[in-house]
């Protein structure tokens, strides 16, 4: 019974520091913005107009491959901010061998 409760503490620590993660629209925000509040938070998730009209995009950044840990490898991708349209971010992201994500 002990154990049972001591595994959902720690569940619901893991779950609180997920729900608490900061999202912020890059857009409105510099790309040295983002990379600040990269800096200062760890991880947030940027937001941002999606190619398709009407839609949203979402993209966890992390501050460094910790981040990751069970969540795949830390790669390189872009966001448009208000004044770069591909600034340069770090994110999580599974290898699976096959398609554009594939080991090389």
């Amino acid at each position: 019974m002990k154990t049972i409760i001591i595994l959902a503490a720690v569940g619901m620590m893991f779950t609180t520091n997920a729900m608490a993660m900061s999202a912020y629209n890059s857009k409105s925000m510099s790309c040295a913005t983002v990379h600040e509040k990269m800096a200062q938070e760890g991880s947030i998730v940027l937001r941002y107009p999606s190619h398709h009209p009407g839609m949203m995009m979402y993209n966890r950044t992390v501050s460094n491959s910790m981040s990751c840990l069970g969540q795949g490898a830390m790669t390189s991708a872009s966001v448009p901010t208000s004044d770069d349209p591909s600034c340069k971010i770090k994110t999580c992201s599974f290898a699976t061998g096959k398609g554009p994500n594939k080991n090389h």
